[in-house]
């Protein structure tokens, strides 16, 4: 028996998605699907398949792509999801989806009904789109297998995003109970921190000269002042040598720091927009309120 499908645990994911818009026949005319396309194989192999065997006897096929994105947030329970797109859909639209969940080696592939279509300002969309659009669809047809195998990728996911919010919100809570403390915590900590690092530098230094010290008297058989001045010289090409492989380098792991913050920034930003255009007018509301009053309590008792 099919569980309710409003009964499913929703997360926001990061997949790779892959879609195409098809005819209604091919989901409600069962002569065209065998049975053994849901029994005897592979339901992922088996629909690939036939989109390649059967598309061109679609109305329309020629103009229809097979549209591949990369990675992206979406709204996902094993019952549907919510997803952007380029494609001005429409409700009742029939898509085949294949989705592979970025943390997962997991293909899914089934067809879907377009639930909505929101078309969207230019600069709300995470992918800097033309004409982006919001598109929420729920699954039909979905092989069991599949369906158990995204419900406990649902489960998982989940249960680590419960676990990263609640850290998250706790450590928030902390700061903003305790600020002073916590402060004066990671002050002394980094403090701590930067003595540790110069103190190993300092060992380091004295064994590595101490030992090229003994090499070279062993070897060149030199007395102190040279062997000073000889082991300086050594240190001092150590030194200038690490400093331009530094310098190399440098801009380099700045360039790919910086990219990766802002890539970072624009799936965060991705992830709370996708998440505010989730919610009802009600559900905003209270948002507000609570984030206006938190802010209120903060400025009034905590300062």
């Amino acid at each position: 028996m099919r569980k309710n499908r409003r009964g499913y645990f929703r997360i926001y994911d990061e997949v790779n998605l892959s879609y195409k818009k098809i005819d209604e026949k091919w989901v409600t005319d069962p002569h065209l699907i065998s049975d053994n396309v849901f029994n005897d194989h592979s339901f992922s192999t088996d629909i690939e398949n036939i989109l390649q065997d059967t598309t061109s006897l679609l109305p329309g096929s020629e103009d229809l792509q097979f549209n591949e994105h990369e990675s992206q947030n979406v709204n996902i329970s094993a019952s549907g999801m919510a997803f952007y797109c380029e494609d001005a859909l429409e409700a009742g639209d029939f898509l085949v989806i294949k989705i592979k969940p970025a943390s997962s080696m997991a293909v899914i592939i089934t067809y879907s009904q377009v639930v909505y279509c929101k078309h969207l300002q230019s600069e709300d969309s995470p992918n800097d789109s033309p004409h982006p659009c919001f598109v929420g669809a729920h699954f039909i047809d979905m092989k069991d297998e599949d369906r158990d195998l995204l419900i406990k990728h649902v489960d998982k996911k989940r249960k680590q995003q419960n676990w990263v919010h609640g850290l998250f919100l706790a450590a928030v809570i902390t700061v903003i109970a305790f600020p002073d403390v916590v402060f004066g915590l990671l002050f002394e900590f980094f403090h701590f921190l930067f003595e540790l690092f110069l103190h190993i530098l300092h060992l380091s230094f004295e064994f590595i000269e101490l030992n090229l010290d003994r090499l070279v008297e062993h070897f060149f058989s030199t007395d102190l002042h040279q062997t000073q001045v000889i082991v300086f010289y050594i240190i001092l090409s150590f030194i200038v040598y690490g400093l331009y492989l530094l310098g190399r380098r440098v801009p380099s792991f700045c360039r790919r720091c910086k990219r990766n913050l802002f890539t970072a920034y624009a799936f965060k930003k991705a992830s709370l927009l996708f998440f505010w255009r989730e919610q009802s007018l009600i559900n905003k509301i209270k948002i507000m309120s609570i984030v206006i009053a938190a802010i209120t309590c903060y400025i009034l008792f905590g300062m």
